[in-house]
């Protein structure tokens, strides 16, 4: 689509039209099984959206979903981009500006290195982007653009417009219902750029505002998108008290922590959560000491596990491969771990050092960084040298674990009667198996 964007042409007499942009990464736009769905719809469109709609009238492309068409006319684009996705934002943007169409460009990647962004957008947002909309929409209105807008403060999460959940494409999500309470996680784990961006806060929005939009959502099912659901525990306590008579089904992520808290525990069980996906990381203590994740004790993490199941809740656990104190047998002990302590999912991720944490500078001053191909920093690709393996080696075991854990047999020693919510557990387990081999290749790519 790149090469075929239109010339500038104003969509309404009333309003200037602006086109939010979601860019995917060529793995998620090529190939025989192209991407049609999506499993939690990405709420940054939806809210940006929410700012503009007093002034704008917004569309916005969700690209890891759908081909954008071969014409599109707006009076301005605005791209926001994480990492993995800055190549194709930066495509995007050349594209549009070539044909003299403003380009606003914001997120992660560009917020972490500007100078790199700006050589392909017209303006820049810096930071999140509340604070600094009533500015830019003034100076999109009057014509007087500037090229960085930079957040000095950070907003309270107040009174946030509703975000237009509508302008993304129906059906093609799992879960369309996706909201935010909270900003930010109270922790400082060297790896994460949740910190590095939103400040090492942790900022709540009101409880009945966040009720009103639960209760305006047409389905049960919802995500919370938040970093650490549980992060503030008075919060917490507060949302998931006012959540029971909602009767809503709901998942979200959240610290291990979660367990020692019986009380905090049965009033998440009681509002409906359903599914917690959780930084397991690793199931070596060293590994957790390097990357700052203090939070984490291995020896508690078998009666952790078994209490979320017992109150029926699943755990989709993250684990990060590839840590300097990770070796080739790595691999089959955390296969081992998943299946004896019977994970219902697990995402696995290939160590990777992101831009803007303290992980990246550290890997980056020991020579470490085997490139800078912003692509394949997407946790999919070996792109540092580990300490006690090659990097084909990292990429091997991966794929293996990968392969292991999402099998018939891992699935049969995982599962028992008592498992909570079978069939959400055998069909996430089975849509992975199906998915195998279209991984695999995105992997190895």
């Amino acid at each position: 689509m790149a090469t075929n964007l239109p010339l500038k042409e104003s969509a309404s007499p009333m309003k200037p039209h602006l086109v939010l942009i979601h860019p995917a990464p060529n793995k998620n736009r090529f190939g025989k099984k192209r991407r049609r769905k999506s499993s939690i719809a990405p709420l940054t469109l939806p809210l940006l959206a929410g700012l503009a709609a007093a002034d704008f009238r917004v569309t916005a492309f969700d690209e890891d979903i759908e081909d954008l068409p071969d014409q599109i006319s707006a009076d301005f684009v605005g791209i926001t981009a994480i990492t993995p996705q800055a190549y194709r934002a930066y495509e995007l943007a050349d594209a549009f500006r070539r044909r003299g169409v403003p380009v606003i460009m914001g997120g992660l990647h560009p917020s972490f290195f500007p100078e790199e962004a700006a050589a392909h957008a017209d303006t820049l947002v810096i930071g999140e982007a509340e604070t600094i909309w009533p500015e830019l929409a003034a100076d999109m209105l009057a014509g007087t653009l500037k090229p960085r807008y930079e957040a000095t403060s950070r907003h309270d999460l107040k009174e946030l417009p509703p975000a237009k959940r509508d302008i993304l494409k129906k059906g093609a999500y799992s879960f369309p219902n996706a909201i935010m309470a909270s900003r930010g996680c109270p922790f400082n784990c060297d790896y994460c750029s949740v910190t590095q961006y939103w400040g090492r806060t942790y900022r709540v929005r009101p409880v009945a505002e966040v009720i009103a939009e639960l209760a305006a959502m047409p389905e049960d099912h919802l995500v919370f998108v938040d970093d650490n659901i549980c992060g503030n525990p008075a919060y917490a306590r507060e949302l998931f008290h006012a959540m029971v008579p909602l009767k809503k089904n709901w998942i979200s992520q959240g610290s291990i922590t979660l367990a020692k808290d019986p009380e905090l525990l049965d009033l998440a069980a009681a509002s409906g959560l359903s599914w917690l996906f959780i930084g397991i990381e690793s199931i070596n203590p060293h590994n957790l000491r390097d990357m700052g994740k203090k939070i984490n004790k291995v020896e508690e993490y078998a009666a952790s596990l078994r209490t979320f199941r017992d109150r029926g809740m699943n755990v989709l656990g993250s684990f990060m491969l590839g840590l300097d104190h990770d070796d080739k047998e790595t691999f089959r002990h955390t296969l081992d771990f998943c299946e004896e302590n019977r994970i219902s999912g697990a995402n696995f991720y290939i160590y990777t050092p992101m831009p803007g944490t303290r992980s990246f500078a550290k890997m980056e001053a020991e020579g470490r960084l085997l490139h800078k191909n912003w692509a394949k920093y997407d946790a999919n690709h070996v792109v540092f040298q580990p300490h006690n393996m090659t990097p084909e080696e990292l990429l091997d075991g991966f794929l293996w674990l990968y392969n292991s854990f999402y099998s018939l047999n891992s699935l049969r020693k995982r599962m028992d009667m008592s498992q909570p919510s079978m069939l959400q557990t055998v069909a996430l387990n089975i849509g992975r198996m199906v998915r195998r081999q279209t991984f695999v290749a995105g992997c190895r790519s």
